[in-house]
This record gives structure tokens, C-alpha cells and sequence, in this order.
């Protein structure tokens, strides 16, 4: 089983990462960790450096004294955070995805979309979300 875990920079997403180790040690499953950094002609320098230095550092915290098996990829995409994550997790035939969420007015879902929104809807696995 390959588990999905969309990480963002915030204490929702330290949630999910303990919900994923949880689910990764019950079902033997690997995790993927995935950060996703759109781009475009103003993102700065270094950005995919200190994200997967980030990854890395939630690997070495939450699945590595667990003993499982965690791999990381900072993308840098022109797609929506939640487009590139159904695309990743159909390449990579993931089996669950788990993503914090946070609560958002309808007003602004509509000016700022939303990326749990989308991978729910779309997913070709099924989707955890933690609040």
C-alpha cells in the first residue's frame, strides 16, 4: 500500500503527517510526501531547496524512528496544488491520500478555490482529510 500525504507548511499538516504514520505502520504501507510549489516567474530562488529540507526534516521526525519507508519530492508545477496531486498519485498508483485541511468561508473558496476540494472530487483513491 503507498499512502499520499500532501504537506503543507502548517499545524493542520502535523496532524496529518501523525495520522499517515498511523495508517502507514496499521496497513505496512510506504508514504509518499509531497509539497507542491507553483511556478511562476517571481517564485524565489531556493524555494525547492528549503521545501525538501523540509520534507526532509518531517521524514527524520515522523516516519523514520517508526521504521517506515518515506520518500519526498518538492514539485515545481504550472498546475493547481491540486491538479499535480492527482496527477502524482495516478502516476504513482497511490492507494489513500491524506491532506490537512483548514475551515474556509464559502466566499472564500470562491476567490481562493481549494485544493482539498478538488483532491476529494477528483482522486482516484480514497481521501483522508485532517482537521
Amino acid at each position: 500500500m503507498k499512502i499520499l500525504v500532501c504537506c503543507t507548511n502548517s499545524e493542520e499538516n502535523k496532524r496529518a503527517l501523525a495520522v499517515a504514520v498511523k495508517h502507514a505502520k496499521a496497513f505496512n504501507a510506504s508514504v509518499d510526501l509531497v509539497s507542491c510549489i507553483f511556478e511562476r516567474s517571481q517564485t524565489p530562488m531556493g524555494i525547492q531547496e528549503d521545501t525538501e529540507k523540509r520534507l526532509q526534516e518531517h521524514i527524520e521526525t515522523f516516519f523514520r524512528p517508526e521504521g517506515i519507508e518515506c520518500k519526498s519530492q518538492a514539485m515545481m508545477t504550472t498546475l493547481t496544488p491540486g491538479e499535480a496531486l492527482i496527477q502524482y498519485a495516478e502516476k504513482h498508483n497511490i492507494d489513500q491520500i491524506v491532506l490537512s485541511i483548514k475551515h474556509r468561508s464559502k466566499l472564500g473558496k470562491l476567490f481562493f478555490g481549494s485544493t482539498a476540494q478538488y483532491v476529494i472530487l477528483e482522486a482516484p483513491c480514497p481521501v483522508l482529510t485532517v482537521k
